[in-house]
C-alpha cells in the first residue's frame, strides 16, 4: 500500500524538524503553543479521517511507531529530509511547548551536539535516573539520551537509519543509536536541565501504552536481543555523567 504525504512538499519552512507518530491522544497542541523555529511532520496511526493534518506542515497517515515511520519517510522522501540540519524524534505524549522545543534546537546549534534530549520533570514518568532534570545544572553531558524524544544533528541520524531494522518498535533503540555514534561521544551527547517535558504516567492516559497496541513488551525485548547479538551491541557500561 502506497502512503501519500501532504503538506509543504516543495519548500519546507525551517531548518528543524519535528517528527512524531500520533494517535488520537496526541499532546500536539502543546507543542504549538510559544514560538516555533521548526516545521512539524505526523505520521497519523489513528483512525479518524486526515486528523492533525492541518495543523501539521507535512502529513502522512501511516499505522505504526514514531521510528519505523521516520524509516518509511527516509526511504520515500529523503529529497525533503534532507533540507533539515537537525529532527527532533517525539512521543506523541510528551508535555512541552513550542518555545521549549525551538530553544532545544538552538542549544544543539550552540554546541554543535550530536545528540540531546530536554530533561524528564519529576511530575512524570522517569525510566532512567540520569534523565531526571537536575535543577542545579543547565545541561549534563552524558552517553546515554532515551528514546522518548531524542534531538539529532541530521547527519548523524543519516548514519543511524541506513542500520536501523523497523522490527525494532522501542525497546533498546536508544543503544542502537548510541552505539552508531561511537567511539567519540564524549561531550557530543546532552540531557539539557534548563529545559525539561513531562512524560506522561501510563494512568494519565487510561493506563493504556499505545506502544503496546503495535508490538507486546516480550517480542520487543525479544527482537532487541536478536538485534544486540546481530550488531554487537553492547549497554554494559550503562549510564554515565561525564
Amino acid at each position: 500500500m502506497t502512503i501519500s504525504l501532504s503538506g509543504n512538499i516543495d519548500s519546507p519552512n525551517s531548518r528543524y524538524l519535528v517528527f512524531t507518530s500520533a494517535g488520537d491522544n496526541a499532546n500536539l497542541h502543546y507543542w504549538l503553543k510559544g514560538y516555533r523555529n521548526f516545521d512539524l511532520w505526523v505520521s497519523y496511526y489513528g483512525d479518524k479521517k486526515n486528523n492533525y493534518e492541518d495543523h501539521s506542515d507535512f502529513f502522512m497517515a501511516k499505522k505504526g511507531g514514531k521510528f519505523p515511520a521516520l524509516h518509511y519517510a527516509y526511504q520515500h522522501w529523503e529529497n525533503i529530509l534532507n533540507h533539515y540540519h537537525a529532527i527532533l524524534v517525539m512521543d506523541d505524549d510528551i508535555i512541552i511547548d513550542g518555545s521549549g522545543i525551538s530553544r532545544l534546537f538552538d542549544i544543539r546549534d550552540q554546541y554543535d551536539l550530536w545528540l540531546l534530549q530536554p530533561a524528564f520533570d519529576r511530575r512524570g514518568k522517569i525510566s532512567h535516573p540520569i534523565t531526571q532534570v537536575n535543577p542545579f545544572t543547565s545541561m549534563r553531558y552524558t552517553n546515554f539520551v532515551e528514546v522518548t524524544c531524542p534531538l539529532f544533528r541530521k547527519d548523524k541520524l543519516d548514519a543511524f537509519m541506513k542500520v536501523y531494522d523497523p522490527v525494532l518498535v522501542g525497546w533498546g533503540i536508544d543503544w542502537w543509536y548510541l552505539d552508531s555514534l561511537k567511539p567519540d561521544i564524549k561531550g557530543k551527547v546532552a540531557i539539557v536541565d534548563k529545559i525539561s517535558c513531562i512524560n506522561p504516567y501510563d494512568w494519565m492516559k487510561g493506563g493504556q501504552r499505545e506502544i503496546d497496541l503495535l508490538q507486546d513488551m516480550p517480542t520487543r525485548i525479544k527482537n532487541w536481543k536478536s538485534i544486540k547479538e546481530q550488531h554487537h551491541i553492547s549497554e554494559e557500561q550503562g549510564t554515565v555523567e561525564f
